[in-house]
């Protein structure tokens, strides 16, 4: 898997993290320009920790220790797309739209440059060769994976995507080696999700997920793993900007699979169309 920008890994593997971890994590997201400065002694006691939990920390990143942890932070810090305001509280209209753009097109910005393109790639193949695409989501991912069953259904590609969780379990019991299975959770841990993934793969379905945090357990059941960049900030609470970032990855995937044949589904897509004029009004 693609190595994850530093801030970006710090993020995705917060909710995991201890409480003294995420004292470190917050520090680090909320000054992440003084690192150049610190030691790790400073950290920790600026961080209220002790040693050993910076440590830690940096081992849970990957990294050997604080030194390795540290340039490899320095370096992602100099790609400069990781830092917009956050003033909302005390905002007007006016300022708190122009932050939420920002923080939409900084989080897209970072999902691009951390994204796996080689397991894009794979999803792609993987959705050429399925005889079905089934889509797994609850609550506000539903959305996103009606979208996309609508897309692909448009292109000529037989799909499932039900808002009853009883009827996705029913279809990934019925999941078999011909289809591919995406599952699409912003935390990674909806256990309807979850499951339905689990069966899927269980009955050998590929299995593609659409997820923020690199060690949910939606992952563990995935064989293509696509993720969004988390968000740290008080938009973490409501979720804004990987909505639009996981929209934008099956975007990649659906197009790329259009232009890999893009006559017949061309084609397909145009009878389609036809179709709906009939229903507009005039």
């Amino acid at each position: 898997m693609k190595r994850l920008n530093t801030l970006t890994a710090i993020k995705s593997i917060y909710p995991a993290a201890t409480s003294s971890e995420r004292s470190v994590a917050d520090f680090i997201l909320d000054k992440p320009e003084e690192i150049y400065r610190l030691n790790i002694q400073d950290l920790a006691s600026r961080s209220n920790v002790s040693l050993p939990t910076v440590f830690r920390f940096a081992r849970r990143l990957g990294f050997k220790g604080f030194k390795d942890f540290k340039v490899a932070l320095i370096r992602d810090i100099g790609v400069g797309l990781f830092f917009t305001p956050d003033n909302l509280q005390d905002g007007s209209g006016r300022s708190i739209t122009k932050n939420l753009f920002e923080k939409e097109i900084a989080n897209l910005r970072e999902t691009l440059v951390n994204l796996d393109q080689r397991a894009l790639s794979q999803a792609v193949s993987s959705v050429r060769k399925a005889e079905r695409i089934l889509f797994f989501a609850v609550s506000s991912s539903i959305p996103i994976a009606l979208d996309f069953c609508w897309k692909f259904s448009m292109a000529g590609f037989t799909c499932f995507q039900s808002a009853d969780v009883y009827a996705q379990e029913v279809a990934s019991k019925n999941a078999t080696k011909a289809d591919v299975a995406i599952g699409i959770s912003f935390s990674g841990a909806s256990r309807e999700t979850v499951r339905c993934m689990e069966n899927a793969k269980k009955n050998g379905a590929k299995t593609v997920c659409v997820t923020t945090f690199i060690n949910s357990p939606i992952t563990r059941h995935s064989d293509i793993r696509l993720f969004t960049a988390p968000v740290a900030a008080l938009y973490q609470k409501f979720d804004f900007p990987s909505k639009i970032s996981q929209a934008v990855i099956l975007d990649a995937l659906y197009l790329q699979v259009v232009l890999k044949d893009s006559t017949n589904i061309s084609r397909r897509i145009s009878i389609a169309e036809e179709e709906l004029l009939a229903h507009r009004v005039r």
